[in-house]
């Protein structure tokens, strides 16, 4: 699906942490095959990753002192909040949370 998205011609960087699932060795053959290079962020480095950024909000508008009935429940408040956040992505409460990330 990711490498469907961006024109073969286009080599895609990947940056994962260091869980070892993405190390693989059906994910880096996919990765070789697909022009998909794999950048790990070091040990101890997540705020390298620009994903995490968007965890602290979603952690504190969806996950913190809930408890959703089942799976289905928790996805369907995920898509609400991410929803919400693409609509508000200049929101002063989002821009907080998203500084939460601690850098070391």
């Amino acid at each position: 699906m990711l490498r469907r998205r961006y024109h073969r011609s286009e080599r895609l960087y990947v940056v994962l942490d260091n869980f070892s699932p993405h190390k693989h060795r059906a994910v880096t053959k996919w990765a070789a095959e697909n022009d998909v290079e794999l950048v790990f962020t070091p040990t101890q480095a997540s705020w390298l990753n620009r994903i995490e950024s968007h965890f602290a909000p979603l952690r504190s508008f969806v996950l913190r002192g809930s408890h959703y009935p089942n799976h289905e429940a928790l996805a369907t408040a995920i898509r609400s909040y991410l929803r919400w956040r693409n609509k508000h992505s200049r929101h002063a409460r989002l821009l907080r949370e998203q500084k939460k990330i601690k850098v070391v």
